[in-house]
């Protein structure tokens, strides 16, 4: 191998863990990312709805990895030249041994009109500006707030789930403040799970939340206080999409081969077809031809095998295969209740609620941000959810 470190591009689960991986082993890191910190997303709609603050689910990678072996560039890559083995970064070429390929994924619209109109929950900003919307307008004038949300997929029913708990805390404290709260799915499927007992404890919880779902419908037109959908009008001040995601790797058209959907095309070791040199993983795969379920879990199993194959490419070893293996999923449905399939197990209520929350305190990166997040969820037991604008 050559002088030049291992580039990363991309600082989400999989650029993240795949350094991670890749330190431990004595190599040197060229981490390439848009911000200067680590963005724990599976937290986002609670600190959306105030169960965490914005700096319990952000990490900075100086402290993150702690490693004279990294070194970080702020920054957006621009261009791959796999023939001289650099990549492009703010006008500047840096030189690379093997490039792993981890952008993540970005908010598809599908040619939604007027999404100027909506939000995103793709980060911290994304969640701030969505609770300051909330907020602000059930506090308003009105007193009322209509809240839709498109797509059905795990962020979606997770995040309208806790936007009710939310507003039902803040009409305790607030009798004036009123609320409507919808859900639209283009199927009549929630979370991705074909379980009739899953769907029907979904369905119960959210008529006990008063939230209304609205299934086989898609959105056509948003505006600033209604949506349009092929099933009929709702009023909507505060519109969320999260109908899905795209592939992130727009930049790299032209460097990479891409599939019809934006994907990089991997084969079972995580390497791109077209280069032993570069890897990809996370959102942005497709291996053998076939996109990967894109979940965090995913993501960090595929950085261990990244990591592996690299340091098996340079001894000349055969590679690892990796093998998609989703142990469960689980989601919660608001503070104290939950659903999800472990092991073909389905659980239900208070105790899934507390293993979603135990996982993801476990997957939260190091001692002291463990003890960070458990503080705020313990706050909140006893103190509310924060409740202000920030």
């Amino acid at each position: 191998m050559n002088d030049d470190p291992i580039v990363i591009i991309g600082g989400g689960f999989g650029g993240v863990y795949t350094a991670q991986e890749l330190l431990k082993r004595g190599y040197s890191v060229l981490l390439i990312s848009e911000t200067n910190y680590f963005t724990f997303t599976p937290l986002l709609h609670e600190v959306a709805t105030g169960s965490l603050l914005a700096h319990d689910i952000i990490f900075e990678y100086e402290s993150f990895f702690q490693s004279n072996h990294l070194r970080y560039i702020r920054g957006r890559a621009s261009r791959i030249d796999r023939a001289r083995k650099t990549v492009w970064v703010n006008g500047e070429e840096f030189g690379y041994s093997y490039l792993v390929v981890a952008t993540g994924s970005t908010t598809n619209f599908f040619n939604v009109q007027g999404v100027e109109h909506a939000y995103a929950l793709k980060d911290v900003e994304d969640a701030i500006l969505l609770k300051k919307a909330i907020i602000t307008h059930a506090q308003g004038i009105n007193h009322h707030v209509a809240v839709t949300v498109v797509g059905g997929g795990p962020t979606g029913v997770e995040l309208i789930f806790d936007v009710a708990r939310m507003l039902e805390e803040l009409k305790g404290k607030d009798s004036s403040v009123d609320y409507t709260l919808q859900i639209i799915q283009a199927s009549d499927v929630f979370c991705r799970i074909e379980s009739d007992g899953v769907q029907a404890y979904i369905r119960k919880a959210m008529d006990h939340m008063q939230i209304t779902p609205v299934c086989g419908a898609y959105a056509e037109v948003i505006h600033p206080d209604r949506i349009e959908t092929t099933v009929g009008d709702y009023r909507s001040d505060v519109t969320v999409m999260a109908s899905g995601v795209r592939p992130n790797t727009d930049v790299f058209a032209e460097d990479l081969s891409l599939d019809e959907r934006g994907h990089v095309p991997v084969n079972a070791g995580l390497q791109t077809i077209e280069d032993e040199h570069l890897f990809a993983l996370g959102d942005i795969i497709a291996v053998d031809g076939k996109p990967i379920p894109k979940l965090a879990q995913t993501a960090t199993r595929q950085a261990l095998v990244v990591a592996e194959n690299i340091h098996r490419h340079q001894t000349g070893e055969k590679l690892e295969a990796y093998n998609l293996e989703v142990l469960g999923t689980m989601f919660s449905l608001g503070y104290g209740d939950g659903v999800g399939i472990i092991y073909g197990y389905t659980i239900k209520g208070v105790l899934a609620w507390y293993l979603w929350r135990t996982v993801y305190l476990f997957k939260t990166p190091g001692a002291a941000n463990k003890l960070r997040v458990a503080f705020s969820w313990t706050m909140d037991l006893f103190q509310g959810r924060n409740l202000t604008e920030l």
